[in-house]
């Protein structure tokens, strides 16, 4: 029985479809996703406001640090309100409504990648609850480097038994010829295509190690490499002041 989606109202599109398999003798180590730093609550619109949620990121933590985002962009955006006595009732109306539309614009985005998005999506909700704010989501991918980690000990057992099993298949078996050919000298009618599904169970073992080692992590010479690549889900939630 598969597991349940938390949310299935998000869309992710699958890109993990060819990986690279990991010998027996190795392991993933994850390497931490790279990000920029958080940028400062003081700092101008023109700079994206990120909070990156995590799976240890306590809830309110990351609620309470978007509310601070947010109340900046708010006070800047009412610092450019014409209120003095100079200014006429319909220049102030006008220097509102521009105040008001540009605090819409200026979005403070909770990201999350993997296990975190259950999380991410957990404080959107929370702000899409209340009235003041609105929220947009957006789904997508990033690629993330795994280093791959080499066991010598396992490699030394993991390549004699290779030998083995390939001293095992070069061991010629002396066929039978009295039972193969009957008495006279004339074959069978399905003797010969006997003798070619025997052949062919032979090689099925040799074509299927052939096949998993062309979908190993090695080079061409059979050396393990250093990292792979692949595909995390990621999602993206804009929370704005309405």
């Amino acid at each position: 029985m598969t597991k349940p989606k938390p949310h299935p109202e998000l869309k992710f599109e699958k890109k993990n479809k060819k990986m690279q398999k990991i010998p027996s003798y190795a392991c993933i180590q994850r390497r931490p996703i790279p990000h920029p730093p958080s940028a400062s609550p003081y700092a101008c619109a023109k700079v994206p406001k990120v909070v990156y949620v995590s799976t240890n990121t306590p809830f309110m933590s990351a609620a309470k640090r978007v509310q601070k985002l947010l109340k900046q962009a708010e006070r800047r955006a009412t610092s450019k309100i014409d209120l003095s006595s100079k200014a006429s009732e319909k220049q102030k109306l006008a220097s509102f409504t521009e105040s008001t539309e540009e605090l819409k614009k200026e979005e403070v985005f909770i990201k999350a990648t993997g296990r975190a998005i259950e999380k991410a999506v957990s404080i959107g909700k929370w702000f899409e609850g209340k009235e003041e704010y609105a929220i947009r989501v957006n789904t997508g991918a990033v690629m993330v480097v795994d280093d791959i980690v080499e066991d010598e000990s396992l490699k030394r057992n993991h390549e004699s038994r290779e030998k083995r099993g390939e001293a095992g298949e070069n061991e010629t078996v002396t066929p039978d010829v009295s039972k193969e050919t009957p008495e006279g000298g004339d074959e069978t009618p399905n003797s010969g295509q006997g003798k070619g599904r025997d052949r062919q169970e032979q090689l099925k073992p040799t074509t299927k190690k052939r096949k998993r080692r062309r979908n190993e992590a090695v080079d061409s010479d059979g050396e393990l490499l250093e990292s792979r690549t692949r595909w995390v889900n990621m999602v993206e939630i804009a929370v704005t002041l309405k």
